[in-house]
């Protein structure tokens, strides 16, 4: 994903459409494994009725306790979260209640109950840090990553000078500026003025720690 997915594809809302969930093989099983025929019967049996109950048309809400657990998750969903996989996970509330919906159909039930509501959102949660894992901190922006990974090594800052040798004096200063910028802007940098030597002021960027997701 790393690899192919474009910072265009993230910003311009595609691949937020989709829930990102990292895996691993919990097992090895060279010939496969046996699949017990009577429980195979039931699933398919419950997956019918499922469906036969979700195909009848009728407006599905949440009951008063899901009613009030979403209200106080939603600010949370809805946050606004900087980098790539702030982008990735920009959907929150709308995968959460679809996954909710889907809870209660596969139950029959006429509302999003409160169960429904918290498997959803753990679901979500899952994703968000699927994600995270996969994206770390990085924002998309090449000079402003590069910029990044440089100052979390330096947690007491990087001044001016500091920064234009970071990148052997090879990049203008405007776009020095502007990766100093988006930084500032995603809350990963914050500036401040020194005393120097001989009475001269220091610009410093100093890194703000990132809380944990």
């Amino acid at each position: 994903m790393l690899r192919y997915l474009t910072a265009t594809e993230l910003a311009n809302g595609f691949a937020n459409r989709y829930l990102l969930i990292a895996v691993q093989r919990s097992k090895l099983l060279p010939f496969g494994s046996a699949l017990d025929q009577e429980r195979l019967a039931d699933i398919r049996d419950a997956t019918r009725l499922a469906l036969r109950f979700a195909t009848q048309h009728r407006p599905i809400s949440f009951d008063d306790d899901a009613r009030e657990r979403w209200i106080g998750a939603y600010s949370e969903l809805t946050a606004d979260r900087p980098g790539l996989a702030g982008a990735a996970t920009a959907r929150a509330e709308a995968h959460t209640v679809r996954l909710a919906l889907t809870y209660a159909l596969l139950d029959r039930s006429e509302r999003i109950c409160l169960e429904h509501l918290e498997a959803a959102l753990a679901v979500w949660r899952y994703s968000a840090a699927s994600a995270h894992w996969i994206f770390g901190d990085a924002l998309g922006d090449p000079t402003a990553d590069e910029l990044w990974t440089a100052a979390k090594e330096r947690p007491a800052g990087l001044t001016r000078t500091e920064v234009s040798e970071l990148f052997s004096r090879n990049k203008k200063r405007r776009e020095i500026e502007r990766a100093l910028s988006v930084l500032e802007d995603a809350g990963r940098l914050r500036r401040e003025t020194r005393q120097a030597e001989r009475g001269r002021s220091a610009e410093v960027w100093i890194p703000v720690p990132i809380p944990a997701a």
